[in-house]
């Protein structure tokens, strides 16, 4: 986890550990920094001593103590600018019932690509920055 990255920084939330650290290798190769937790409660303590550095978020929707798509409504009460990717082994069908309505940027089925997703965060990233600085500028 290098600290000049251009791109930003994610928060990787999944239970599964050998999947945090296989993310937090792909995110280090694309230019981001990631921190990597295991639970809910580990997340809440990185988001509420966030200073504005956590550009996004990789969430697994089905984390082992709580529903990812219920958490995530919790998340957004500390940004609702975060860039946000649910990660599911389930289809995407069944991934967007369960968002709902809920403001995602992405769903990352495993197995996922690692240059789709490498292309889908950083087009997000791009997208949710363009909307801030035009917010900020208006």
């Amino acid at each position: 986890m290098g600290s000049n990255s251009s791109f930003g920084t994610f928060l990787v939330i999944d239970d599964d550990e050998s999947l945090r650290t296989l993310l937090d290798l792909i995110l280090s190769s694309a230019g981001f920094d990631s921190i990597c937790v295991g639970t809910s409660e580990e997340a809440v303590n990185v988001l509420k001593n966030d200073e504005g550095n956590i550009t996004g978020i990789l969430l697994d929707l089905n984390l082992e103590n709580s529903r990812g798509e219920d958490f995530l409504d919790q998340i957004l009460t500390f940004n609702s600018d975060l860039v946000v990717f649910m990660i599911s082994g389930c289809l995407s069908e069944e991934i967007e019932e369960r968002i709902g309505d809920r403001p995602i940027d992405g769903i990352l089925t495993k197995p996922f690509q690692t240059a789709e997703l490498i292309e889908g965060i950083k087009r997000a990233v791009e997208k949710r920055q363009e909307l801030i600085t035009s917010r900020e500028s208006a």
